[in-house]
């Protein structure tokens, strides 16, 4: 699958379609229906989930794992570019949509691997060709986004060779929790769960660190005794860090956890009701533990 980036949280039709067309990230989806052999895909935006596609394009969870390869624990990143099954509902055409041009062709199928420190401009220079072609024949504006690891698609009349990028890194164990925690903002909340569509805390975190083989019991008590406990006062909360709380009824016992993304904040399932969210990091009076897994 090619990470091909676009206008973020926006349904396209194929580069190489004569009907192109695009919704903006803030245009809502009409009704139309395709097929995968069209091409159409979605390019994943901020905050986006597997599940929230799904209901986004109005096709069923399954179908939409199925046409990626996908399992329903698999992360997807913003700017990357995913498959719509047959059924997918996307745009319809209105008197104010504007056909996008066909792009150039790619030469015998050509692709980059976006490394660290890429831009759009540099890797058009590296495989010496317009920075105009590159652009269109990915669906991109010079505004676009690309992320390491990313492929993307090269111009007729690349000099491929010229450029050929290294296999991109393999991700830390940290990262994989990491970019697991990060995929699932958005999803609901749900007691006694954890995954794929919905958890409670303790079902996040456990998830999340399933992602590298390290088994986490489903109770934020249980898990506060896993790992190593950090002196957080004096030398701060780190990316990956389990943050436990009291519970708001009894201020000696842990109820609650959440994963450090960085020292100020964290990925929490907060609550009935809620769903998954980055926030900050509770005050000081509130946490009662902070343990390092990995």
């Amino acid at each position: 699958m090619l990470g091909v980036v676009g206008v973020p949280g926006a349904l396209a039709q194929s580069s190489t379609s004569p009907s192109n067309t695009s919704l903006s990230k803030s245009s809502s989806l009409r009704t139309s229906v395709a097929t995968t052999t069209s091409g159409l895909t979605y390019v994943v935006a901020k905050n986006d989930s597997l599940s929230g596609i799904a209901s986004k394009a109005k096709v069923k969870f399954n179908d939409l794992l199925a046409v990626n390869g996908f399992k329903a624990t698999s992360v997807i990143l913003p700017g990357q570019v995913i498959k719509l099954p047959d059924s997918a509902v996307v745009n319809a055409a209105s008197a104010t949509s504007t056909p996008v041009a066909t792009a150039p062709s790619v030469a015998s199928g050509s692709t980059y691997t976006v490394v660290k420190n890429d831009s759009l401009s540099g890797i058009a220079s590296k495989a010496k060709v317009s920075l105009s072609s590159f652009l269109a024949v990915n669906g991109f504006k010079k505004t676009s986004v690309i992320v390491p690891g990313q492929v993307v698609k090269l111009p007729e009349g690349a000099k491929v060779t010229a450029i050929s990028a290294p296999a991109p890194a393999t991700p830390s164990r940290l990262q994989v929790v990491l970019d697991f925690v990060k995929a699932q903002v958005g999803k609901p909340y749900a007691f006694g769960k954890s995954g794929p569509n919905s958890y409670d805390c303790s079902g996040l975190t456990m998830a999340a660190f399933a992602q590298v083989k390290v088994s986490l019991p489903h109770q934020s008590f249980s898990q506060s005794k896993i790992g190593t406990a950090v002196d957080w006062r004096s030398t701060g909360v780190q990316a990956g860090d389990l943050v436990f709380t009291y519970s708001s009824k009894n201020k000696s016992q842990i109820s609650h956890v959440g994963i450090a993304i960085s020292s100020t904040q964290w990925i929490e399932a907060p609550y009935t009701g809620g769903s998954i969210r980055v926030a900050n990091l509770p005050t000081a009076e509130k946490i009662q533990a902070v343990r390092r897994v990995l």
